[in-house]
């Protein structure tokens, strides 16, 4: 799903933006099958008792500064910097925790950069944007700015149970000097599911508002959690292309069980509004200004679910907050959740609460903090209070003012999450295990799951009909997030071929999954299964690799960034001069693994020989843990899938040295050039290549060559320039003529021109059948 910082979710497809090929909520991945146009956030109050409403979509009323330090940055679980609890999250060790967030800004004035920040999830999202930028006054001459200010993180995790949901994080400050009152805040969706190559998916969709009960994958069972959301999905289901159900659910907001503060008693959805396309406010149609907006987002009232098939755009709303002052903030967590149907889109729900619920620890190292349930700090001063009004005991006591004590708020939740209703419950569970704020456990860790070890990093290097494969071990020293035990097990190496990149897909978002197919596997020797040794050398039949062999002075180099670290082990090592930025990276690794350090890495490599020059290939690694019973591992555990790391490849002729460059081996393939023999590469077209189609020149020149193509008159039809030095000896060419035009049947002449004077010049045909 395309996320951006201005705003909007999705990529509005023909729209004609620069971002409308990328993927918008696009179920299954690498399908082209999508189901979002847009969503934005929306944020409702009262000015001075006036109605304003800032918007991310349909007006995008939210950007960010113009300074290039105001982008999107990324992260994963397991990256330096990123660690968070129940593991040691004190990062830079100055005594605080996640004080720095990841924003590419020195937030704490230490002369830092993001250097603890907490990473959530396997991929990871993080920018920021505001309502008062000038752009936005200038763009929407009656935008009211309310200093706003929006904090946004996105999270996804590569498991097989957790990779249908995205998950979203606001946090919505009040930047100006206003109080603002009767705050509300929404998501406005607009829904359009099918596939792109529809001309007019959009025009037969439903939505609705569902909630209700959800049982959540666990290890050894099921937890029964709440969902609340709304949703879209085709009418017909476009006969059988579309089967998913799309939905956002609402996960988490700040709430006053005691009723004392400015929030809502519970997590609700306020306001459920369906707008039609093309048609006034007073029909039907979108709000068009803040008052209209307003109204709707404060209007207590759901509208029915649809029962004829439109075109849908749809808003909910949460609240009211009554007030939100300066410097204060509100925060909105959700997911973006998509399955087959309504139950897999439910099911994907429950298991994105799952997560968003988290694991609670003991923050304070107080065992009597989070003790029998009660983990709610209630502040006095507080009259006739029950702390655990679901116990037998009635206690009616007066808390003075700023005493704290602690309470069991949650317990008719606890009660009800134990009834299990429906969900598979293991026969020992018992009623703790439903329980917040038990043995001491008093903080809550959002967004956090027991998950495969993180993906590696992985690099991907075309040859002669071979395919070379480098990674590293990141995935080997990174504990479990939640149980924080090393549960590396292996890596497993796949491939995707018989790609044709349909309508709304590229190389940057994958394969579909049916494509990808596993072609190695290798792990630890521990008794689980398959017990395939990869930690040998490379030359010995294993995986284990030792780079950088060629350079200069490698071991020298090695031992002077390991004395640079030892004497700052928190500072990055600059980079000599002669030794590229890359270069440096992996030395600086190898320094650390050699001491121990964290951030030391070892490298695995891997040769595929079955791939084909010229044919499209995505290839995958990625990591798998194991199951531990009694402190011995037993089975293998959790897979990641092959969607979360991947890179796409064309293997090509190696390029030819002067020796050995013979010109009467340059050739074109396929050669005749025809409907079926390029059918094996053909892709769907799009606007970077309009006719999806490619012959190639093959076995070029180490140098820069020009290729000039001909018609059998000598008229000129296209020019293409190749550089290969660094080693390519492929060129492809789509068939369109230097005028834009496709070209037609007939036989073409080309030749090959080398800046380099030691080759000589080549001169061939081939024919064109179409």
């Amino acid at each position: 799903m395309n996320i951006t910082n201005w705003g909007i979710l999705g990529s509005l497809p023909k729209s004609q933006y620069p971002m409308e090929n990328s993927p918008s909520a696009q179920w299954p991945a690498g399908s082209g099958i999508e189901y979002l146009y847009a969503a934005g956030l929306w944020v409702g109050a009262r000015v001075n008792g006036i109605p304003a409403v800032s918007t991310g979509y349909p007006e995008t009323e939210f950007y960010p500064p113009k300074e290039p330090w105001a982008t999107i940055y990324t992260s994963f679980e397991g990256k330096e910097n990123g660690n968070r609890p129940p593991g040691p999250a004190d990062d830079d060790q100055d005594g605080l925790v996640d004080e720095d967030w990841l924003n590419g800004l020195d937030d704490d004035e230490d002369g830092l950069i993001d250097e603890d920040y907490a990473a959530v999830g396997a991929q990871m999202f993080s920018c920021w944007y505001t309502d008062d930028q000038v752009q936005s006054t200038i763009i929407w001459p009656e935008h009211t700015p309310m200093n706003l200010h929006i904090r946004q993180e996105t999270y996804q995790w590569a498991d097989d149970d957790f990779n249908d949901f995205v998950g979203v994080h606001y946090l919505i400050t009040n930047n100006g000097s206003n109080y603002l009152t009767d705050v509300y805040l929404g998501l406005y969706v607009d829904v359009d599911a099918g596939p792109r190559h529809y001309g007019s998916y959009h025009m037969d969709d439903q939505v609705g508002c569902w909630t209700g009960s959800g049982c959540a994958k666990m290890t050894n069972g099921e937890k029964p959690v709440r969902i609340k959301m709304v949703y879209g999905y085709d009418d017909d289901g476009d006969r059988g292309e579309t089967p998913g159900y799309f939905g956002i659910a609402i996960l988490g907001y700040p709430t006053d069980p005691l009723r004392a503060q400015a929030a809502p008693f519970s997590v609700e959805i306020n306001a459920f509004k369906i707008f039609k396309a093309l048609i006034p406010y007073v029909s039907g149609g979108d709000p068009t200004n803040d008052f209209e907006r307003y109204d709707v987002l404060s209007n207590r009232s759901r509208d029915k679910n649809t029962e004829i098939p439109n075109d849908y755009r749809m808003l909910v709303s949460m609240g009211p907050f009554n007030m939100l002052a300066p410097d204060s903030s509100l925060y909105l967590d959700i997911a973006f959740v998509c399955g087959e149907g309504l139950d897999g889109m439910l099911q994907a729900a429950a298991n994105a609460m799952l997560v968003y619920q988290g694991y609670w620890y003991d923050a304070d190292n107080d065992p009597l903090t989070g003790v029998d349930g009660r983990e709610s700090p209630a502040e006095g001063p507080l009259m006739r209070f029950d702390p655990d009004p679901c116990d037998d005991i009635t206690e009616l006591l007066y808390v003075p003012k700023h005493e704290i004590i602690w309470s069991n708020l949650d317990c008719n939740e606890e009660t009800w999450g134990w009834l299990s209703h429906g969900c598979y419950k293991p026969y020992n569970a018992m009623f703790k295990d439903y329980q917040t704020g038990v043995d001491g456990r008093e903080t809550q860790i959002h967004w956090i799951t027991g998950s495969a070890p993180p993906i590696p990093k992985m690099r991907v290097v075309p040859g002669d009909n071979r395919v070379t494969l480098f990674w590293d071990n990141l995935s080997e020293v990174v504990p479990d997030p939640l149980t924080r035990k090393y549960d590396f097990e292996g890596y497993q190496i796949w491939r995707a071929a018989d790609w044709h990149r349909p309508l709304g897909t590229s190389v940057f978002n994958g394969p579909s999954n049916d494509l990808w197919g596993l072609i190695a596997t290798g792990d630890i020797i521990n008794d689980v299964y398959p017990d395939i040794d990869f930690k040998k050398p490379y030359s010995e039949g294993g995986w284990q690799y030792t780079p950088l062999i060629g350079l200069q002075q490698r071991d020298q180099l090695i031992k002077m960034f390991e004395e640079s670290i030892i004497y700052a082990p928190l500072d990055t090592v600059p980079c000599p001069p002669g030794v590229s930025n890359e270069e440096c990276d992996t030395l600086e690794a190898l320094a650390r693994h050699n001491l121990g350090y964290e951030g030391g890495r070892q490298y695995y490599k891997y040769v595929d020989t079955e791939p084909k020059n010229g044919m499209p290939y995505f290839y995958s690694v990625v990591s798998y843990d194991h199951e531990i019973v009694r402190g011995h591992p037993v089975r293998p555990g959790k897979y990641n899938t092959p969607a979360s790391n991947f890179v796409f490849v064309s293997p090509r002729t190696e390029a030819r040295s002067a020796e050995s460059y013979n010109s009467r081996e340059v050739y074109v393939v396929p050669n005749p050039v025809t409907t079926e023999n390029m059918e094996p590469w053909r892709m769907e077209p799009n606007n970077d290549d309009p006719s999806g189609l490619k012959l190639e020149f093959q076995n070029l020149p180490r140098c820069r060559v020009a290729i000039r193509i001909f018609t059998v008159f000598g008229d000129l039809v296209q020019v293409l320039h190749h550089d290969g030095r660094n080693g390519a000896g492929s060129k492809a060419w789509n068939l369109i003529s230097r005028n834009g035009q496709d070209i037609t049947s007939g036989v073409y002449l080309f030749s090959v021109d080398p800046e380099d004077g030691r080759f000589s010049k080549t001169i061939g045909k081939f024919v064109v059948i179409r």
